[in-house]
């Protein structure tokens, strides 16, 4: 049959029922060194069903989930290696030849490929036409793995790209030249999220995808929350190419020379500006080698007027400023000392909890607290908190310093051209004549957080009232559980939380989707998780997290192994609407970085 690959064949031995993908199936494969090589989990494979009859072969379609070679001279248990030591270090230097010696032909029967296999709930008839599966594989049968072709067709089942607007998100990690597509539609609207510890490249990956997404011919609107703001460079092509903005929360966000040319451009600052900006600049270890090479970027980012400042015109009470910044101060104090700093705070703000913090009553309380130029009559609980020098460290870094922040932003004017308001983005967002992208960075989680919560509700709220569904926008939010922790401990967590929830469960109706980026899976909330409709999933080696993930998307813990052997830029992707099949895929994303350099050599030529 021309859909299987010639002369590979197993057999399948074993199936038993599986609640979280209804059968799992273990399949032997004759040992061959090129075949081990050749066989990958998530490859597909067919197995002849019960539907079988005089008409024709009905085969199952299924995924292999785990490929383990076995020498049974070794046994199949490490506890069969508890025998005479001299014994088994023979046998394991006899087997070691078996496996090196079988190039291409099998010859030892103790030598076998071991494969965990799970229905993709498709089959297949013998001409090749895929339909939903009718009847379980049938044990004792032969297994024929698919060819690249026929496994191109499942992966991207459905998907026409002659009537949809798709785009490429990687290669079959096993094989190069199956290309696998997702819906843009489905993937906005009905959100995704970003799984994967340390180093395995979630910010490339996050960069791919927005930049895959503004390629498409339909306008597409991307506002991405960039807390660690890691993405000017990994985004610095798409700033450019789209006309992008960088969103700085406040003007302390940006280095003093950036921000002065920023808010009164002028030819003598800039050199200084692009400098300074160049040299603070967050770029992966594969483009610090580049560093040089950005600055006609980020010059051109400045001129362009790519960078804006937006001012937060709210008011807030005394009370609020504190639930945002106290577990800070709190920090991880013991309970004597926590005693200690809320006398002080009750004793300092406690008349004024529900007053305007304004910057005139922010340095009132600077004196009080004992840092100010002119100090107050000094109070017992602050003087007994000032007395232990790690409580008065936490009282200088996490409450004096926002204070002076707020004294200082009366003093700083921002002329009308540097200024960014949220109308001017909510038109924009709605602007169908082309796309957009935004970074939002800020040097406080708390404005990012608020501004979330501004930008997500003003939204939701325009596309309601207008009735309006397009362009797309879609709201990523990177170290998400900084957004939606399933235990908020701050007012504007409080508030992020319940904005990115509203947009997970009635966005998709208006065009707003939502995406989310984290390591740190177990601290999300489980309500939110259980909206997104597609996760791109890497290792993950804490078992707790797996297990969220795991559970929010039914997925077994067999289908979570073949993770662990991913290298940077592999990803489980799995979606129940974005992609052409229901089933884990395991893909190659395409480098950030590469896209970065090619474009840095075009731009300076």
């Amino acid at each position: 049959m021309d859909n299987f690959r010639d002369n590979v064949v197993g057999r399948l031995l074993w199936a038993e029922a599986d609640q979280n993908t209804r059968f799992k199936y273990t399949i032997w494969f004759d040992y061959t060194r090129r075949l081990m090589n050749d066989l990958h989990e998530g490859d597909l494979v067919a197995a002849p069903n019960f539907a079988t009859d005089p008409g024709g072969i009905r085969y199952s379609i299924l995924q292999l989930v785990t490929v383990m070679p076995i020498h049974y001279a070794l046994g199949t248990d490490i506890r069969d290696l508890k025998g005479y030591p001299g014994f088994v270090m023979q046998a394991a230097k006899s087997a070691s030849a078996d496996w090196t010696e079988q190039e291409t032909e099998s010859y030892e029967d103790t030598t076998k490929i071991i494969c965990e296999a799970i229905p993709t709930n498709l089959e297949c008839d013998e001409s090749g036409y895929v339909n939903q599966e009718s009847s379980m594989a049938m044990v004792g049968k032969d297994v024929y793995v698919l060819t690249s072709e026929m496994t191109g067709q499942i992966f991207n089942r459905g998907i026409d790209k002659d009537i949809e607007t798709v785009i490429e998100i990687g290669d079959l990690i096993r094989d190069k030249s199956v290309k696998v597509y997702v819906r843009v539609e489905d993937l906005i609207k009905t959100h995704f999220g970003i799984f994967g510890f340390t180093g395995v490249g979630k910010s490339n990956l996050t960069s791919t995808l927005v930049s895959n997404l503004l390629s498409v011919d339909e306008p597409i609107k991307i506002v991405l929350f960039d807390l660690m703001d890691e993405y000017t460079g990994l985004l610095a092509d798409q700033i450019l190419t789209h006309d992008g903005k960088i969103i700085c929360l406040g003007e302390k966000t940006l280095m003093k020379p950036v921000f002065d040319y920023v808010n009164k451009p002028s030819v003598d600052k800039l050199d200084f500006a692009v400098n300074i900006f160049l040299k603070n600049i967050l770029l992966p270890k594969g483009l610090k080698g580049e560093k040089i090479k950005f600055k006609p970027l980020i010059k051109q980012i400045l001129q362009n007027e790519g960078i804006k400042i937006f001012e937060e015109v709210f008011t807030r009470t005394v009370e609020d400023f504190l639930n945002e910044i106290w577990s800070k101060v709190e920090g991880r104090f013991g309970p004597t000392k926590i005693g200690k700093l809320n006398k002080m705070k009750n004793d300092v703000f406690g008349s004024h909890f529900k007053d305007e913090l304004t910057p005139e009553l922010a340095q009132e309380f600077i004196e009080k607290l004992g840092f100010g130029e002119f100090r107050s009559q000094p109070i017992a609980s602050v003087t007994e908190v000032l007395n232990e020098s790690d409580l008065k460290e936490s009282i200088r870094y996490n409450l004096v310093e926002p204070l002076k922040q707020i004294v200082e932003s009366d003093k700083t004017q921002i002329s009308e051209n540097a200024k960014i308001s949220i109308h001017d983005i909510i038109n924009d967002l709605n602007d169908e004549s082309k796309s957009s992208i935004y970074l939002v960075i800020s040097h406080d989680p708390n404005k990012v957080r608020r501004f979330a919560y501004d930008l997500g509700r003003y939204s939701f709220w325009h596309r309601r009232v207008k009735g309006t569904i397009s362009p797309l926008i879609l709201l990523i939010f990177d170290e998400a559980d900084q957004f939606i922790p399933g235990t908020p401990r701050s007012d504007t967590e409080k508030v992020s939380k319940s904005i990115i929830e509203t947009l997970t469960r009635r966005g998709r109706k208006f065009g707003i989707g939502v995406g989310i980026a984290t390591q740190r899976s177990a601290y999300l909330d489980t309500n939110i998780m259980g909206q997104l409709h597609t996760y791109l999933i890497s290792k993950l080696p804490r078992k707790y997290d797996r297990e969220v993930v795991g559970e929010a998307f039914s997925l077994s813990p067999d289908q979570f192994t073949q993770t662990f052997k991913f290298q940077k830029g592999q990803w489980l992707l799995v979606s129940h609407e974005a992609t052409g099949i229901d089933m884990p895929i395991p893909i190659q994303a395409p480098n950030a970085e590469e896209r970065m350099k090619k474009f840095l050599e075009e731009y300076i030529e």
